[in-house]
């Protein structure tokens, strides 16, 4: 029975399902995978070792198979798996993994059995299709290491710093290819019978309405239901056999599956979510006085926000932003909720002090004013911006300058424009403006550094 594939009665589905199981396990394990999906994932690996069995009649398979499963067994031990049972502790560790397989070189007792399963079916002729079948099974392996027989890019792709939760479905996705690599597999009639969830992910950071995908077995006829703060809700939302779960608002939501007197349940965490990052990494600075903007993704009946540092922000539904100018510095909360008053958005932002702006001559170019020009116009404008806050309105007011080399009095002006009488205009060298008002909308400012303009 090696050459055949023996599917009792109509399981073809339940046997496609492995082989699509199969494919998702080795895609996962290059992505960050989150804790709740890991104790899930144990139970995974436990229905793919329940639900198949098979006769091992290839010698060179039957032996990699042995040490696989005493290697398995020792793991099991040292990492506290007991998965007949459901029992288990901390999946998310990599510790384990490491010390097992890397430091105590298991790896490399299960990669030698693996070099010589490839030596064996490489060896084969070209026209046997279980060259190819080989090749097709352990296309990842071959692609990392094993087909050059260097165990040490094998084993660190394989193990070094994996969660052990990865590891005990890898090590049974390792044994289903050996089972298929041998010649067929049986389907359990039995199973299925206390199995309802497959696998749940990203259901460790989910926030308002964000998607939680969870994959179940037939679901046809399954009782699903949410529950929140004692308020239940049915969840009905398939695509095919994965229910899309998308809490509305910040809560603790408990999932339950019910089917044929068997019922699992999960639990969903989903916390407030954040104003969106502005794009290409920008880094966003805010001031007291400046119009701003926060965007927010996907916020469902999003009502008008509280701003601590803005009675007065709008929200635009439209282009899903919030509009504020902040009238203080310091930290500024932000909180946006629903219509029912359920929370969806929770952030804070850094308000900084409205910065002294810097004070110039219009007129003037490297420091220096030309005698000509001030002899024909007989005054200077100055002026008052900063380069973050080019909005805001700076108005100049009660400045005190002295004429150097023409008089030693003070002279004042009331707003931004200094006069220079026509009797100093030949003799004077330097305009040193001592100090001024500035004024905005939001503070006032004391200018006092000098500015001294060069008359050449």
């Amino acid at each position: 029975m090696g050459n055949y594939v023996k599917v009792k009665k109509a399981k073809v589905l339940r046997f496609q399902l492995i082989s699509v199981m199969y494919l998702l396990f080795i895609s996962l394990s290059i992505l960050q995978i989150p804790i709740d999906w890991l104790r899930t994932n144990v139970n995974v690996a436990n229905y793919i070792n329940r639900s198949t069995k098979v006769e091992m009649d290839v010698p060179i398979v039957l032996s990699t198979y042995q040490e696989l499963e005493k290697i398995e067994k020792d793991f099991f031990k040292l990492a506290g798996y007991d998965l007949e049972n459901r029992v288990y502790k901390d999946p998310d560790s990599y510790s384990i993994t490491d010390q097992y397989y890397i430091r105590d070189n298991k790896a490399e007792d299960l990669f030698n059995d693996l070099l010589k399963l490839r030596e064996h079916y490489e060896a084969l002729p070209d026209d046997n299709p279980k060259k190819e079948e080989f090749r097709n099974l352990f296309q990842s392996d071959l692609k990392h290491g094993l087909k050059e027989g260097n165990v040490n890019i094998w084993s660190e792709w394989k193990f070094k710093h994996v969660p052990s939760g990865v590891v005990v479905t890898w090590l049974a996705d390792l044994k289903l290819r050996l089972k298929l690599l041998n010649g067929g597999i049986i389907l359990n009639e039995e199973q299925n019978a206390d199995y309802l969830v497959l696998m749940a992910y990203n259901i460790q950071a989910v926030r308002p309405g964000d998607t939680v995908r969870i994959i179940v077995f037939n679901h046809e006829e399954m009782d699903v239901t949410a529950t929140e703060n004692n308020q239940t809700f049915e969840l009905d939302n398939w695509s095919g056999d994965t229910l899309l779960f998308i809490p509305r608002y910040v809560g603790t939501y408990d999932l339950s599956f019910k089917k044929n007197g068997v019922e699992e349940s999960l639990k969903v965490t989903s916390v407030a979510k954040k104003f969106e990052v502005e794009k290409d990494n920008k880094y966003n600075i805010f001031y007291e006085g400046k119009a701003s903007e926060l965007h927010y993704v996907n916020l469902i009946d999003a009502q008008t926000p509280t701003c601590s540092c803005d009675p007065d922000i709008k929200i635009n539904k439209q282009l899903s932003k919030v509009e504020f100018i902040p009238k203080s510095p310091g930290w500024c909360y932000f909180d946006i909720s629903n219509n029912q008053g359920k929370n969806l958005l929770k952030d804070s932002i850094y308000v900084q002090k409205l910065p002294t702006p810097f004070v110039y001559a219009k007129e003037v170019s490297g420091g220096s004013l030309s005698r000509a020009r001030l002899k024909a116009q007989g005054i200077v404008s100055l002026a008052a911006a900063h380069p973050d806050l080019q909005k805001i309105e700076y108005k100049l007011s009660n400045v005190s300058y002295r004429l150097v080399g023409a008089s030693t009095d003070t002279f004042s002006a009331e707003g931004n424009v200094i006069s220079v009488p026509t009797e100093f205009r030949d003799n004077v060298k330097y305009i040193a403006v001592e100090s001024a008002d500035i004024n905005t909308s939001i503070k006032g400012f004391k200018f006092e550094t000098p500015l001294i303009i060069e008359v050449k």
